[in-house]
């Protein structure tokens, strides 16, 4: 189904309920959309596509307004094929259509996909007239991927911005804030940020001080995934704001990886000793907790704490891949306190440990190292880890 937005500008995209891991890493148990907007004008624009199974529905709504190999412009803010998917189907309809992107997707666009059509590569604010309105093409490089762009619809006010001011979830025909429950689109707009954007929070600052800095009105935002914004559509701009401040906040969340429950009796330890010294915590087993919902609850904690047996003379795998997950997605410094098992000769605390400060993330003193059951003198260990923590966080 389309809904309009306002007069001329259409919702054309399509909800998921199939796929179970975006990216075949996340869980999405409220699903997905993937948001598609048509611009009728004199000319008529799409922008962005949707994953490439659902193209046969988004054609459809497109469809239900206007004649699809009548489009005179496919504008692709972002290359990644969750958007342009669907690329194939459309310019087979419209060969004359005119692809629309900035320079760097043009080379994506010939690595991904053999289409014929003719393309024009717009630089950072450009604009073009359909007519009666104005598209201006606003470079947000790196939020999330060096090719992306936000399309503004001048005398509209809207704010296209694929993937930033994202969120999981799909619409079920209810595509405005103010017709949805906003405390289930803040959390998974978090899921959705820490997941996704992590790596490029200084970018969604950047990203956002540029938008204000053009000085434009903004009634809608419309993002690529969740919900748009016309109630009030600063709300997800502050979150976001707030998400990617390098400012972290006052807790500590302890990660760990247990075979035969001593690493998890370490943790409940660390845990016990903090809850005590008054320190907020948040616990996290990874062999049970979806990955998507360890990253919300670590990337902006004042202290990790990370706990691990020794698995083969390595880290536990799945505290391993965690602590991939630190590294890879450029986690905010803060300090990280380490702790862990072993049997015989031990080797998982010590290979976190150099991961860890080859990456430049200050370990806490002490590092608890507890061969099989912790005894009194470990136990005085954790006890002193966790002053050191709560000494942290105050």
């Amino acid at each position: 189904m389309h809904r309009e937005i306002t007069k001329g500008v259409y919702y054309v995209g399509v909800d998921d309920h199939h796929t179970e891991l975006f990216e075949n890493l996340w869980k999405i148990p409220f699903g997905v959309s993937y948001n598609s907007y048509l611009i009728v004008d004199e000319k008529i624009a799409v922008v962005d596509t949707v994953k490439g199974p659902w193209a046969d529905e988004w054609l459809n709504n497109i469809k239900e307004i206007v004649d699809p190999s009548k489009i005179d412009y496919i504008i692709l803010n972002h290359m990644e094929p969750d958007h342009t998917g669907s690329l194939p189907d459309i310019t087979a309809i419209a060969p004359n259509a005119i692809i629309i992107y900035t320079p760097f997707a043009s080379k994506m666009r010939y690595s991904f996909y053999d289409v014929p059509n003719p393309e024009k590569t717009v630089a950072d604010l450009e604009e073009l007239s359909l007519g009666s309105k104005t598209l201006k093409f606003v470079h947000a490089k790196f939020l999330h991927w060096p090719e992306t762009m936000m399309t503004y619809i001048v005398e509209d006010e809207v704010l296209l911005t694929c993937d930033a001011f994202g969120a999981f979830g799909a619409l079920n025909g209810k595509h405005f804030d103010d017709e949805i429950k906003m405390e289930l689109v803040e959390k998974e707009s978090w899921r959705y940020v820490s997941a996704i954007i992590t790596s490029y929070f200084k970018f969604v600052q950047a990203g956002i001080q540029k938008v204000k800095d053009l000085g434009i009105g903004i009634k809608f935002i419309a993002p690529s995934h969740g919900p748009i914004y016309r109630k009030d559509p600063m709300w997800i701009v502050q979150k976001y704001a707030e998400w990617s401040s390098p400012e972290l906040e006052k807790y500590c969340t302890i990660v760990y990886g247990t075979m035969y429950g001593f690493t998890h009796r370490a943790a409940m330890t660390l845990k016990k000793e903090l809850t005590e010294l008054g320190v907020e915590v948040r616990l996290h087993n990874v062999s049970y907790s979806d990955m998507s919902k360890v990253i919300a609850d670590s990337v902006r904690a004042g202290v990790l704490a990370i706990g691990t047996p020794t698995y083969d003379a390595f880290p536990y795998p799945k505290v391993w891949g965690f602590v991939n997950e630190v590294e890879g997605k450029r986690f905010p410094k803060r300090p990280i306190a380490l702790f862990g098992t072993y049997g015989w000769g031990g080797g998982g605390v010590k290979k976190l440990k150099e991961q860890l400060e080859r990456c430049n993330y200050e370990v806490m003193e002490p590092v608890v190292r507890v061969r099989g059951k912790a005894r009194e003198e470990e136990k005085g260990q954790l006890k002193e880890l966790a002053n050191a923590i709560a000494d942290v966080l105050k």
